[in-house]
Protein backbone atom coordinates (compact mmCIF):
# COMPACT_ATOMS: atom_id res chain seq x y z
CA UNK A 1 0.00 0.00 0.00
CA UNK A 2 1.63 3.39 -1.04
CA UNK A 3 2.13 5.85 1.32
CA UNK A 4 -0.65 8.77 2.17
CA UNK A 5 1.47 10.87 3.93
CA UNK A 6 1.35 14.85 2.64
CA UNK A 7 -1.58 14.16 0.28
CA UNK A 8 -4.47 15.57 1.85
CA UNK A 9 -6.32 12.59 0.98
CA UNK A 10 -10.19 12.99 2.34
CA UNK A 11 -11.44 10.21 5.23
CA UNK A 12 -11.83 6.82 3.15
CA UNK A 13 -10.18 7.63 -0.14
CA UNK A 14 -8.21 4.74 -1.31
CA UNK A 15 -4.70 5.27 -2.88
CA UNK A 16 -3.89 3.26 -5.82
CA UNK A 17 -0.46 5.07 -7.08
CA UNK A 18 2.08 6.77 -5.71
CA UNK A 19 4.84 7.97 -7.65
CA UNK A 20 7.61 10.25 -8.19
CA UNK A 21 8.11 12.87 -10.97
CA UNK A 22 11.65 13.70 -12.34
CA UNK A 23 11.74 17.29 -10.80
CA UNK A 24 13.07 16.59 -6.98
CA UNK A 25 10.72 16.29 -4.67
CA UNK A 26 7.69 16.26 -6.73
CA UNK A 27 4.87 13.64 -7.09
CA UNK A 28 2.12 12.10 -8.58
CA UNK A 29 -0.68 10.05 -6.79
CA UNK A 30 -3.85 8.31 -8.32
CA UNK A 31 -6.82 7.53 -6.29
CA UNK A 32 -10.48 6.24 -6.80
CA UNK A 33 -11.58 9.60 -7.49
CA UNK A 34 -8.78 12.33 -8.74
CA UNK A 35 -5.27 12.56 -9.36
CA UNK A 36 -3.03 14.44 -7.27
CA UNK A 37 0.47 16.49 -8.76
CA UNK A 38 2.64 17.55 -5.02
CA UNK A 39 4.97 20.24 -6.47
CA UNK A 40 7.01 22.23 -4.23
CA UNK A 41 4.43 24.96 -3.12
CA UNK A 42 1.32 23.43 -4.51
CA UNK A 43 -0.93 20.26 -4.44
CA UNK A 44 -2.63 20.33 -7.75
CA UNK A 45 -5.97 18.02 -7.64
CA UNK A 46 -7.79 17.04 -11.19
CA UNK A 47 -11.21 14.75 -9.94
CA UNK A 48 -11.73 12.22 -12.83
CA UNK A 49 -15.22 13.70 -13.93
CA UNK A 50 -13.32 17.08 -15.16
CA UNK A 51 -10.88 14.82 -17.28
CA UNK A 52 -11.67 14.82 -20.74
CA UNK A 53 -7.72 13.37 -22.44
CA UNK A 54 -5.10 12.14 -21.40
CA UNK A 55 -2.11 11.91 -23.85
CA UNK A 56 1.85 10.68 -23.81
CA UNK A 57 4.06 11.71 -25.39
CA UNK A 58 7.32 9.81 -25.23
CA UNK A 59 10.21 11.70 -27.66
CA UNK A 60 9.45 14.64 -30.37
CA UNK A 61 11.34 12.63 -32.91
CA UNK A 62 10.99 15.41 -35.37
CA UNK A 63 12.58 17.75 -33.23
CA UNK A 64 15.25 15.00 -32.17
CA UNK A 65 16.69 14.12 -36.18
CA UNK A 66 16.08 18.30 -36.48
CA UNK A 67 18.71 18.63 -34.24
CA UNK A 68 20.63 16.42 -34.69
CA UNK A 69 21.28 17.52 -38.58
CA UNK A 70 21.77 21.24 -36.98
CA UNK A 71 24.68 19.91 -35.12
CA UNK A 72 25.72 18.08 -38.18
CA UNK A 73 25.24 21.50 -40.41
CA UNK A 74 27.55 23.37 -37.42
CA UNK A 75 30.11 20.85 -37.43
CA UNK A 76 30.36 21.15 -41.26
CA UNK A 77 30.13 24.67 -41.00
CA UNK A 78 32.81 24.76 -38.67
CA UNK A 79 35.78 23.88 -41.91
CA UNK A 80 34.29 27.43 -43.69
CA UNK A 81 33.64 29.77 -40.54
CA UNK A 82 34.26 28.15 -36.94
CA UNK A 83 32.53 31.15 -35.08
CA UNK A 84 29.28 30.43 -37.10
CA UNK A 85 29.40 26.51 -37.18
CA UNK A 86 30.13 26.27 -33.30
CA UNK A 87 26.62 28.13 -32.95
CA UNK A 88 24.41 26.13 -34.71
CA UNK A 89 26.24 23.13 -33.46
CA UNK A 90 25.83 24.08 -29.67
CA UNK A 91 21.90 25.24 -30.49
CA UNK A 92 21.53 22.14 -31.51
CA UNK A 93 22.71 20.07 -28.79
CA UNK A 94 20.66 22.84 -27.13
CA UNK A 95 17.93 21.62 -28.55
CA UNK A 96 18.92 17.87 -28.31
CA UNK A 97 19.22 18.55 -24.76
CA UNK A 98 15.87 20.39 -24.33
CA UNK A 99 14.27 17.42 -26.78
CA UNK A 100 15.57 14.61 -23.86
CA UNK A 101 14.27 16.23 -20.88
CA UNK A 102 11.02 16.65 -22.38
CA UNK A 103 10.54 13.00 -23.05
CA UNK A 104 7.69 10.66 -21.24
CA UNK A 105 5.33 14.38 -20.97
CA UNK A 106 1.83 13.15 -19.65
CA UNK A 107 -0.66 15.82 -20.40
CA UNK A 108 -3.90 15.66 -18.57
CA UNK A 109 -6.57 17.53 -20.17
CA UNK A 110 -9.28 18.92 -17.93
CA UNK A 111 -12.47 20.50 -18.27
CA UNK A 112 -12.08 23.07 -15.17
CA UNK A 113 -8.38 24.30 -16.24
CA UNK A 114 -7.43 26.48 -19.09
CA UNK A 115 -4.24 24.37 -19.36
CA UNK A 116 -3.83 21.10 -19.38
CA UNK A 117 -1.60 19.65 -16.83
CA UNK A 118 2.14 18.55 -17.85
CA UNK A 119 3.79 16.55 -15.51
CA UNK A 120 6.90 13.64 -15.83
CA UNK A 121 6.35 10.52 -14.26
CA UNK A 122 9.70 8.11 -13.90
CA UNK A 123 7.25 5.42 -14.63
CA UNK A 124 5.10 6.31 -17.09
CA UNK A 125 3.58 2.14 -17.58
CA UNK A 126 2.77 1.88 -13.91
CA UNK A 127 1.07 5.68 -13.80
CA UNK A 128 -0.81 4.40 -16.77
CA UNK A 129 -1.83 1.22 -15.55
CA UNK A 130 -3.16 2.78 -12.46
CA UNK A 131 -4.82 6.17 -14.10
CA UNK A 132 -7.00 4.26 -16.64
CA UNK A 133 -8.98 1.99 -14.73
CA UNK A 134 -9.68 4.61 -12.51
CA UNK A 135 -10.94 6.78 -14.96
CA UNK A 136 -13.04 4.10 -16.86
CA UNK A 137 -14.57 3.27 -13.16
CA UNK A 138 -15.66 6.64 -12.63
CA UNK A 139 -17.09 7.20 -16.14
CA UNK A 140 -18.97 3.96 -16.10
CA UNK A 141 -20.46 5.10 -12.29
CA UNK A 142 -21.59 8.13 -14.01
CA UNK A 143 -22.88 6.53 -17.07
CA UNK A 144 -25.17 4.58 -15.04
CA UNK A 145 -26.46 7.49 -13.23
Amino acid sequence: MPDRSGLELERGERLHYRGDLRRDGEEVAVTADRLLVRREDELVSVPYENVSEVNHEQFDWFLGILSASLVAFGVYGMTQNPLVGAFFALAGLWSLHRSYRHRDLVRVHAHNQPKPLEIYPESVDRLYAALEPAIEAVRAERAEE
